[in-house]
Formats: C-alpha cells, structure tokens, sequence
C-alpha cells in the first residue's frame, strides 16, 4: 500500500510478483491494499479456475486481449478486448478461456479477495 509519504511508482508484471493459479494460469499482483487489489492476469486456452464466490468482494474483469468466459448460475457471459465484467459478492463463478488464444485481463476486486473465496459445487454452464 503506498502511503503519503512514500513516492509513487509504476507497477508492472515481473518476476517479483507473479503467481500461479488455476490449471496453468499467471497472475501479477499490481496493487495489494485490504480495500483493493489489481492483478493482471493471464489465462492460456483452455485455462480455468474452479467454481467459487466472494462473499464480500466486488470483482471487474477487464479484457486486455482474448475472449473472457464467466459462467454463472443460469448463463455464460462474455466479453472481448476493451469489454468488462462485473461480479457483485455472493455470485458463484467459473471464469475460463473457452478461446484459441492466451486470454489477458486486469482484475480489479473491492475489497481484496485475501480470505474471502470460498468454493461452490453450483452447476455452471
């Protein structure tokens, strides 16, 4: 979290803070504040996560490249480069890469996700 008295600086992915999800996913934390958190993430074809929701957290999904796929209960959306997906707390969701190549998004979650996923078995489409 930056502070008053620090100086602001870019943030970009790198090595420092890169992790992995999913099947084969990457994720670079941004910005990491208990109140926010912005990630760039990368899903290949086929990519995954498993079924969930955030009880507190309010998600955006912004699409860099790619097609994103967000199941929920009852429909699939979707949403191209320059597009965006909103997920309000309490939505089970299954976000994927239904596409033929590497799905690139920002992730924007209000507050943090940190302690708040927690699995579903919804059937999703």
């Amino acid at each position: 979290m930056t502070t008053p008295d620090q100086p602001l600086t870019a943030r970009h992915a790198s090595p420092d803070n890169h992790y992995p999800w999913g099947n084969g996913c990457d994720g670079w934390r941004l910005v990491e504040d208990g109140a926010l958190s912005l990630r760039e993430e990368r899903l290949p074809p086929g990519g995954a996560e498993a079924p969930h929701l955030h009880r507190v957290a309010r998600q955006i999904f912004y699409v860099l490249a790619g097609e994103l796929s967000i199941a929920v209960p009852g429909t699939l959306l979707r949403a191209g480069a320059g597009e965006a997906l909103e997920i309000p707390p309490g939505l089970p969701h299954l976000v994927r890469n239904a596409g033929s190549q590497d799905l690139r998004i920002l992730l924007v979650s209000a507050p943090d996700t940190i302690g708040d996923r927690y699995p579903v078995d919804a059937a999703l489409p």
